[in-house]
């Protein structure tokens, strides 16, 4: 299964673990998409961009308590990101757990075990996914076989008898026909918006005339005249059904 990228908010006084930060800059599928300071600016991060998928919550004495309890705040709130703890203190595990932190690592910190914690952040993104699709993987078949849950996945498209799945990740040729795409995900938000492409509503962020963008990407889909209507009406209902 191919890795996730980590779109990682780091929160807290990152100064104190440079070395941290240089190990993140070195690891592939990392992304450091902001350092911020303040219990407000990061619900306002988490809270206002939906493409952070992972936190660094750094420990210090004069802001750990409200950054811990902003932490639990947003997930009451629903807003829960897979978070790791940095600290160069030594915390009970109990404690750990009754937060419902991924991991907690403390400094001095070595490549393997930074890595092993962002794998657990991985791992927690995908059960997450997982569990939101109702435990259904898509397989993608060529080479080998993969496995993608529907969340992955931006539309499936059929170009001159090929069969191209464009996820998050890129794009990968498969054996299996749209039309058994179409059945396997009909109960999963996915629509045809001609007879040879299916597009992922939960991936779509505008409808504009007749071309269709995805959220966090260029990319794009075209909808027939005579599907345009429907498939508007399809989005709409699922938007409304989101909010």
């Amino acid at each position: 299964m191919y890795e996730i990228k980590l779109r990682l908010l780091i929160v807290g006084d990152i100064k104190r673990y440079e070395i941290l930060y240089a190990l993140l800059t070195s690891i592939p599928n990392v992304e450091i998409f902001g350092v911020v300071a303040t219990s407000k600016e990061y619900m306002e991060n988490i809270i206002h961009q939906p493409s952070i998928n992972a936190v660094l919550l750094c420990h210090s004495a004069d802001e750990a308590i409200n950054l811990i309890e902003s932490y639990q705040l947003l997930r009451l709130r629903g807003n829960q990101v897979p978070t790791i703890l940095i600290t160069n203190q030594t915390l009970s595990a109990t404690y750990i757990a009754d937060l419902g932190i991924v991991d907690t690592l403390e400094a001095p910190f070595t490549l393997e075990r930074v890595k092993q914690g962002l794998d657990k952040q991985r791992w927690s993104i995908k059960q997450a996914q997982f569990t939101s699709s109702g435990g259904l993987f898509v397989p993608v078949v060529s080479n080998e076989i993969q496995l993608y849950t529907p969340h992955d996945i931006l539309l499936i498209e059929s170009v001159n008898r090929i069969v191209y799945v464009h996820t998050t990740q890129g794009q990968l040729e498969s054996r299996i026909s749209i039309k058994l795409y179409e059945k396997y995900l009909l109960f999963h938000d996915f629509v045809l918006t001609h007879r040879s492409c299916l597009i992922n509503l939960h991936q779509v962020e505008s409808i504009q005339e007749n071309i269709i963008r995805f959220k966090n990407t260029s990319q794009t889909a075209v909808i027939t005249d005579d599907k345009k209507a429907a498939v508007t009406k399809q989005f709409q209902i699922f938007m409304n059904k989101r909010a």
